[in-house]
């Protein structure tokens, strides 16, 4: 799985901030045996995080414009 071109990597922090009651926010999730993504959308953007499997474990955030 790809992300969409159009994206921005930011900190856990602000990831955390724009999901804020993930509940409500969650939208999809995607798993394979080396890494999954989760899809959450607030604040008029969609953010993936991804956490990555292999030796050291990695979690990365990202963000996409949804009107982009």
């Amino acid at each position: 799985m790809e992300l969409p071109r159009n994206t921005i990597e930011i900190t856990e922090a602000a990831a955390w901030a724009l999901i804020g009651n993930d509940e409500n926010s969650w939208r999809a999730f995607y798993n394979c045996e080396q890494f999954e993504i989760s899809t959450y959308e607030g604040f008029g953007v969609r953010i993936f995080v991804i956490c990555n499997f292999t030796s050291p474990e990695i979690t990365q955030y990202y963000i996409q414009d949804i009107n982009a």
